[in-house]
């Protein structure tokens, strides 16, 4: 019996369930919210107003969390976004996923 995870069988499944695109989907859900609720932080953020083609995000890591540990029985995937403008590091914004379905089951949103 191996304990390993199947790193190839995952990143193909992360694939399937169109993950990535959702959590990007997400990301922009989030931050549009944010400049609409939080117009002040916004503004602060964006001292010189902002210009789209200066954002730019990654993935940095797509991992499993084991959250009630030692108990299995409540896992996520996590997929965390690095959030750049003007080529420095702002913020990030991750989204969590049921381990079995791939179903969203939350997300966080924040400017640094």
């Amino acid at each position: 019996m191996s304990i390993y995870i199947n790193i190839k069988e995952f990143k193909k499944w992360v694939i399937e369930k169109d993950l990535e695109n959702e959590t990007i989907k997400g990301f922009w859900e989030n931050f549009n919210s944010w400049k609409e609720e939080y117009p002040e932080e916004y503004v602060n953020t964006f001292k010189n107003g902002f210009e789209q083609k200066k954002l730019s995000f990654y993935i940095k890591p797509v991992s499993i969390t084991m959250t009630n540990w030692p108990d299995e029985d409540y896992n996520h995937v996590v997929i965390r976004l690095v959030i750049e403008y003007d080529g420095s590091e702002i913020g990030e914004y991750k989204m969590f996923f049921d381990y079995e379905t791939g179903d969203i089951y939350d997300d966080m949103f924040w400017v640094y």
